[in-house]
This record gives structure tokens, C-alpha cells and sequence, in this order.
């Protein structure tokens, strides 16, 4: 199981967020949890790491485990090591750690391996009592998770580390360290419940995070090579509504990452995801399949953005049916413009790939309107059904050709289709 994988797998688990009220955690806590349930389309794909960076874990050595009777506030003395503190309600059986330096340049790196990669090397429990103190001596070295053994030594540095509860995700300890350690350190297991803050050394660690992620996700890294992380910067949850802009952009909303990308033409149009709150380690990222493009009339820009649809069907029963597709354009010229849908590609791939054309193409069968007055205008175009099944990794897309002042331009709509198991009686 790849890295990906697992941070996804312990992503879901640990999903049930507290979500303020805001309409996009919400909809990507519903996104989550059915996509999961329904093996929608989620890249399946093999981690590719960074020519020049080396993917690590951290190994981190423990003590027996504590007594039933030890106490959180106790002082702190002995050996350098880092002092976990059980102040939730419950017992909780360490999951899984996490580290990342500060910057987020060496990437997220694991405290110990999940027993299925190293079986003879991981411990079977770490066992926090409520109201204990669990003790982990304190990181030296990366982890070869190849080798099931110590590799390089970590270099000194500020870092910082996330402790999983396994219960949710607001449930952890986390905060920052010196390496080396010079002294006992004190990490709480709490309920944080607090939305996470945002500040330019944050932003960019995220930014840097989700890049790295985002490559180990099948982006291509030509693609992604305008992205600078020290441009990255903080916005706000609900994600805003924002033209295509003319330079790669990474902002920082809350613990989601949204990159956006410079009208090429090409999907990716965005890439977002979803960190924890710490922003030590983030899931997969959402690559989206719908791209942007752009016309240069005269001195303005006109902005086209394909809208990405979702699709359900039923394991088992009739595909789903798309017929239609939506583009954005924004006109910033003083006139209408007068707009024609030439043609319309229907795109799919089955093993989580850029999806390709299928001939023949449908045919266009309606487009709405078919003048673009100044401002934002959302255009409505019909084509013939095509159907589109969710198998495993299936991903679809309709491609339209429109002609602006008698100027080409290709957009890009991804027809998201997610798969559901039909209700029992």
C-alpha cells in the first residue's frame, strides 16, 4: 500500500470533521464518504517522488508502556523525549504519528510504520491511558520503510508532529519540536476544535505538501512547475468564487489547500486538498479533470472555465446518463460577444488516467445563449447521451469547441461519476 493510500485510508477514518456550518466541508465530507462507499473515481496511482527528495519515516523509539497510574501535569524531568498526554474521555491506542519539518521541504514523514509495511519491526499497541502520560523517545533518524530499518539520521531543525487518536480528526496531539531534543516535551491528546489559523510560513508548508502530493498523485511536474510555494498565500472557507487566474495561485483556506491554475487550456483547472489541521500531513489531493482557457481580444482577456458535473448511479444498475455540459466565460470587454458551439468530444479512461476521446462525438444539440454580454455568463450546452459507468477508476469528460469573434477555444467539463450500492429492504 502506497503512502497515499494510507494517509487517505486514515483521512476517511478520521473524517468526522466539525464543520462550522460551511457548505464546502460539507460537501466534501459527503464527496469523502461517498467516494469511499462507492469506489468512485479516485486515482488509484503509485507514488512518484521528487527526483532530488527523498521520501522518509521517522523512527521513533518508545518506552515500556505507562503505568495506569500516571497523571497528566506531572513534571517533566529525565531524558530528552516527547510526553503524550491523555486529556481526552477515552483510552486511546496510539494509531499512527506523523512529522514535517517547519518549511515542509523534506515532506511528511511517518513517527513509526503501520504494522502491515513492517510487520517484525512494529510494536503491536501504544497504549494511552485517560488521564496518562505515554513517552516517545525522541526522533534521531529517517525510517528505510524498504529496508524495515533505521536510515539516515534527521537533521536539526524545528518541526512539528501530529499524534493520531484514531477516533477523529479533531482528536490528536500535535505542536512543535527542536531536533535534537534537549529536553522533555509535553504534546496533549485534546479535542481541538478551534478552526485552524493561517499565516505565511503556514501557507507555504501547506503549498509544499500538497505540490509534493499532488506529483505522487500523477501530476505531471511540467504542469506544476509555474508553482511557486513561496508565493502561497490565506484566504477563507467558502472557497471563493474566482476567475481562472493569469499565473499559477496557491492559497491557503482554513487546512484546504487550493491551487489554481493559469488558463492553458489543459486540466488541470485546480488542485485542492485537504491537510490536517496541524498541516503536518495532507490526503489526496482532488485533481480536477476540467480545465480553463483564454482569448485575447484586443487588450482583454476573455476567460472560459469548464464546470465539473456530478453523475450517481446505482453497483449494478443502468449507467448514468450525461447529456450536457457547462462552461463559464467571462467577457471583461464593454460588448456582447457573439458565441458558437462548433463541437462537442466525449472523453473517458478506465484506469484513473487523463481521459482520452471516444469517437464518434456526439452531436451538439443545443447551446445557451448565444451571446456573451459583458460580465460572467454560464453557457449551457446539450449534446447526445453518452453513458458513463463507474467501474473502479473510471474517469469522464466532455470537451466543447467554441468559436468567440471567429476565434477557437477548447474548455474542458469533467463529469464526475460516483457509484452507490442500491438500498436493501
Amino acid at each position: 500500500m502506497g503512502r497515499l493510500e494510507r494517509r487517505s485510508a486514515t483521512w476517511y477514518r478520521m473524517f468526522s470533521m466539525n464543520l462550522r456550518g460551511s457548505r464546502v466541508r460539507s460537501a466534501a465530507v459527503v464527496v469523502a464518504a461517498t467516494l469511499f462507499i462507492a469506489c468512485a473515481s479516485s486515482p488509484d496511482t503509485t507514488e512518484s517522488p521528487r527526483s532530488n527528495e527523498t521520501q522518509t519515516t521517522v523512527v521513533a523509539s518508545l518506552a515500556p508502556p505507562p503505568s495506569a497510574s500516571a497523571e497528566v501535569d506531572r513534571a517533566l524531568g529525565g531524558a530528552p523525549r516527547v510526553v503524550i498526554e491523555n486529556r481526552s474521555t477515552v483510552d486511546i491506542n496510539l494509531y499512527t504519528g506523523f512529522i514535517v519539518d517547519e518549511e515542509g521541504k523534506l515532506g511528511t514523514m511517518t513517527l513509526w510504520p503501520l504494522g502491515v509495511d513492517c510487520p517484525k519491526y512494529e510494536p503491536k499497541e501504544r497504549m494511552l491511558k485517560l488521564r496518562g502520560v505515554y513517552d516517545l523517545t525522541a526522533p534521531t533518524h529517517a525510517f528505510d520503510e524498504k529496508r524495515c530499518a533505521s536510515g539516515a539520521a534527521l537533521p536539526p531543525g524545528k518541526y512539528v508532529v501530529h499524534i493520531d487518536s484514531g477516533y477523529s480528526s479533531d482528536l490528536y496531539a500535535g505542536g512543535e519540536i527542536t531536533l535534537p531534543l534537549t529536553e522533555a516535551v509535553r504534546l496533549k491528546m485534546e479535542q481541538h476544535d478551534a478552526a485552524p489559523t493561517c499565516n505565511t510560513k503556514r501557507a507555504q508548508r501547506a503549498a509544499r505538501l500538497v505540490l509534493r502530493a499532488s506529483e505522487e498523485a500523477g501530476v505531471p511536474e511540467a504542469k506544476l512547475a509555474g508553482c511557486d510555494p513561496t508565493t502561497a498565500g490565506c484566504g477563507s472557507l467558502p472557497l471563493p468564487d474566482e476567475a481562472p487566474p493569469s499565473a499559477c495561485k496557491l492559497t491557503l483556506h482554513e487546512n484546504l489547500l487550493r491551487i489554481r491554475m493559469p488558463p492553458t487550456g489543459e486540466a488541470p483547472k485546480e488542485i485542492t486538498g485537504w491537510l490536517d489541521k496541524d498541516l503536518v500531513f495532507t490526503q489526496r489531493p482532488n485533481v480536477s479533470r476540467s480545465s480553463s482557457a483564454e482569448l485575447q481580444l484586443g487588450k482583454d482577456r476573455v476567460l472560459f472555465e469548464g464546470v465539473t458535473a456530478m453523475h450517481i448511479h446505482e453497483h449494478g444498475g443502468d449507467a448514468a446518463h450525461v447529456s450536457g455540459m457547462q462552461v463559464v466565460v467571462t467577457n471583461p470587454t464593454k460588448r456582447a460577444l457573439k458565441v458558437t458551439v462548433t463541437g462537442v468530444e466525449w472523453l473517458s479512461d478506465g484506469s484513473c488516467g487523463a481521459p482520452q476521446p471516444n469517437n464518434p462525438p456526439p452531436k451538439v444539440s443545443s447551446f445557451d445563449p448565444k451571446v456573451l454580454p459583458p460580465g460572467t455568463t454560464a453557457v449551457n450546452i446539450g449534446f447526445e447521451p453518452r453513458e458513463a459507468y463507474q467501474a473502479h477508476c473510471d474517469i469522464f469528460a466532455s470537451r466543447a469547441r467554441l468559436q468567440v469573434e471567429g476565434k477557437e477555444v477548447l474548455v474542458t467539463s469533467e463529469q464526475k461519476v460516483t457509484r452507490i450500492e442500491p438500498l436493501h429492504h
